[in-house]
């Protein structure tokens, strides 16, 4: 007797159980072979997004590099050429100092020239300093000296007593300047002092503070 009992609502029960078991692993399978797909396609998302960042950031600083050398050469341009203007500029300022120098040089001159022809009575006042000078300095037996322009020597003759000064007409001696000497009688040159205070003198002296070059003489 057999103590098998078969009954086909239960197998057809059990089959479904099987099967019911197989589609809940299929579905957790798929279910992580989509979690693990997402994961994949969100890094390789991350990964082209860093790159397209990267090669951005590059792009950037390449782009920014070429700008930046492109403004360094046009500075530097500017640069040459405002030294190129420069240097001319500041060779007509050179000039036009000068310039303006010799012109107040040469208006000095006209000035100095003009006041000794017209004013006679100045050259007076500066052989009366001059003579304080040389008799400050003259020895025992020395004898002042003054060769100054004929007409100088004229209008200046009864102003300045014999005792004091010899005055001696000399046509090389330009109007309103004069040249005192310290003589010794027996007209030793090595014992002679003078003072030069002729015209030409005079303006050498004021071109050589005016640091012109050249000789005043007119």
């Amino acid at each position: 007797m057999s103590f098998v009992t078969t009954s086909r609502n239960r197998g057809n029960a059990f089959v479904q159980a099987v099967l019911s078991q197989d589609a809940a692993t299929i579905a957790a399978q798929e279910a992580e072979i989509a979690r693990r797909v997402r994961n994949e396609v969100n890094r390789l998302r991350a990964d082209a997004e860093a790159q397209a960042r990267t090669q951005a950031d590059a792009q950037a600083r390449e782009t920014l590099a070429q700008r930046d050398a492109a403004v360094n050469t046009a500075l530097a341009a500017l640069a040459a050429a405002q030294a190129q203007l420069a240097a001319p500029l500041a060779q007509k300022e050179q000039d036009l100092a000068a310039l303006a120098t010799e012109l107040a040089f040469l208006l000095a001159r006209h000035i100095i020239g003009v006041e000794a022809a017209a004013n006679p009575a100045g050259l007076q006042n500066l052989l009366t300093r001059l003579i304080a000078e040389a008799e400050a300095e003259r020895q025992p037996r020395q004898t002042l000296l003054i060769r100054l322009h004929p007409t100088d020597h004229t209008y200046l003759t009864p102003h300045v007593p014999p005792e004091v000064a010899q005055l001696l007409a000399d046509k090389t001696i330009a109007q309103g300047g004069a040249l005192l000497e310290i003589v010794t009688p027996d007209g030793d040159p090595a014992a002679k002092t003078e003072w030069d205070a002729t015209i030409p003198t005079r303006l050498n002296t004021i071109r050589t503070a005016l640091a012109l070059p050249g000789s005043a003489a007119p």
